[in-house]
């Protein structure tokens, strides 16, 4: 079979590639424990967001009963994906429902066979996205919170919406509490002008009757077994400001705000298990804290040394109490799911799980699913192959991001680096001359007028500006060239087309330009470089970079 073959050679900053939809299963390299057969639990299912705008959620089952862990389930059972950045997951009856914010949907699949039932599109009337966040259910009804301030009323026997209720600015959490509704409104979208309310929904009338201040940007939120509810307000994002309220449902007013910080939280009996973490520092914490007596009982919850890097979510497994977090490590490398006996102690752990793990559910129930494993799609619409990999200095450079990893050889890296773009996830290609070689496994056609291929990148927009008030953000840049293996050898030694991007004819752009990096000493210091005019600069260790994914539009 012909294969075609993208050079990119990177201008600014650092890209990264993703590539093919099928998910395989962890290399030998990071095979998971031994794993204890959990107390009633027959499965369990980790919902995996992937990166946003890449249409890369997963779901993963592993099951206790034959220890198989299959990534990508979803997709193997149902021949697609689940969609665009999966935010929540709950078990409910017979059924597995899944939050799909990007791609504006609930997926709702068979527990005992994997298969779809319906996707149900959470629509406006004119077409455009409610953006959904997260579920919950009552009496037979599933209530969805949606970004554009709106709460669902879904009938969980016939699949179909039922009402819509308004509520506050971006709602980002919602909970049952004595027959009401309470739904955190973060106004997220309007940074830094949140919101500070949540609403309390009469489940009857399916009204909101009242609106409690509890304070800046509220998000997760749950009730407890003594009618208290709990909802944690996180500030300003960038500077963690995070507290946890309680809201006395008989009440409907706020009468306890605890002054520590807390991002994420499980509750389960007399105990909620809190993790935050601080993006400026990159630390965490996960602590235990006792709700009857209103005290921490443990400022660190693991008591063995067990590590985490950065805690994703936190669950709690019905049937036996034990504690589930994930680590998402720097989001762009598949995380890992660890299990902890309520002491704190290190039960097992799944590695690679997939990319951004949010939400663990747990089932009793074993599923009689048919998964063929030997299904592989002929072609990818994802880039399938790394060739060549050589990123310029970085920041990134000797992480999981550019796969240059300590103690790695030439093969090494590129074994990691093909890990990493068949797990769709993000690699760096560090600053000015960077590049990556990829193959997909089928042609691309040249359709006149059309887009044969796309590079995702994370081109940002500064929500929170810079040092001098004003907003910022980053295009990133880059030059692609494409080459078709005439030959069939498999290898990038025929004649390469460079495409002609926005600029190729400006005046301005230099050609035959080239730069010389040169080795710092010490090896942490800034780079230094110099170039083909004449001048001499250097690279920051710090200097932000960007990612890049790449996909052939006809695979």
């Amino acid at each position: 079979m012909k294969r075609i073959y993208l050079y990119i050679l990177i201008i600014i900053g650092a890209f990264c590639m993703g590539s093919c939809d099928d998910m395989t299963d962890a290399p030998a390299y990071s095979e998971n424990e031994v794993i204890v057969p959990e107390a009633g639990t027959a499965e369990i299912y980790v919902l995996n967001e992937g990166l946003f705008n890449l249409n890369n959620s997963t779901l993963m089952r592993y099951s206790f009963s034959n220890g198989t862990q299959t990534p990508d389930y979803f997709k193997k059972i149902n021949k697609r994906g689940l969609g665009d950045t999966a935010n929540d997951m709950a078990i409910y009856g017979s059924k597995l429902y899944v939050v799909v914010n990007v791609s504006s949907q609930i997926e709702v699949i068979d527990l005992k066979t994997g298969t779809s039932l319906k996707q149900i599109g959470m629509l406006t009337e004119n077409g455009s996205s409610r953006q959904p966040r997260y579920i919950t259910f009552s009496e037979n009804k599933a209530y969805v919170c949606s970004f554009d301030g709106t709460v669902t009323r879904i009938d969980t026997t016939s699949l179909a919406i039922e009402a819509l209720t308004q509520v506050g600015r971006n709602p980002d959490g919602l909970c049952v509490q004595n027959n009401k509704l309470y739904v955190s409104n973060s106004g997220g979208l309007d940074n830094p002008n949140y919101d500070n309310t949540v609403s309390v929904i009469d489940i009857a009338s399916f009204k909101e009757i009242k609106k409690i201040i509890v304070g800046s940007n509220p998000g997760k939120i749950l009730a407890d077994k003594y009618g208290d509810v709990y909802v944690v307000t996180r500030g300003n994002l960038q500077h963690g400001d995070y507290k946890l309220v309680r809201i006395d449902s008989s009440q409907d007013k706020v009468v306890e705000s605890f002054n520590f910080a807390v991002l994420n939280f499980a509750i389960n009996d007399d105990y909620a298990y809190m993790y935050n973490y601080d993006y400026s520092s990159g630390e965490s914490s996960i602590k235990v804290f006792n709700i009857k007596t209103e005290l921490i009982e443990r400022e660190n919850f693991i008591t063995d040394g067990t590590s985490i890097t950065t805690p994703y979510a936190i669950n709690i497994n019905p049937y036996n109490g034990n504690i589930y977090i994930t680590d998402a490590y720097d989001y762009k490398v598949t995380g890992d799911l660890l299990c902890f006996s309520p002491q704190g102690k290190l039960q097992f752990k799944l590695k690679n799980i997939g990319l951004n793990p949010n939400t663990v559910a747990f089932s009793d129930v074993a599923s009689q699913s048919v998964i063929d494993e030997n299904n592989e799609d002929t072609s990818e619409a994802f880039a399938s192959k790394v060739l060549e990999y050589v990123p310029a200095p970085s920041q990134y450079m000797n992480t999981s991001t550019t796969a240059y990893l300590p103690g790695y050889g030439k093969d090494d890296v590129l074994a990691y680096a093909n890990k990493l773009i068949k797990d769709k996830s993000l690699l760096s290609l560090g600053s000015f001359g960077g590049y990556i070689i990829l193959g997909f496994n089928h042609a691309i056609k040249n359709v006149q007028g059309e887009y044969d291929f796309k590079i995702y990148g994370n081109a940002y927009y500064d929500m929170y500006g810079t040092a001098s008030g004003k907003l910022g953000g980053s295009s990133e840049p880059g030059i692609v060239l494409v080459s078709t293996d005439i030959n069939g050898n498999g290898v990038a030694d025929d004649k390469w087309y460079e495409l002609a991007g926005s600029e190729y004819h400006s005046d301005k752009v230099i050609r035959n330009y080239q730069i010389t990096y040169y080795r710092p000493s010490p090896l942490d210091e800034n780079v230094r470089w110099t170039d083909s005019q004449g001048n001499e600069v250097y690279i920051s260790k710090y200097i932000p970079q960007t990612r890049f994914i790449l996909s052939g539009m006809d695979g």
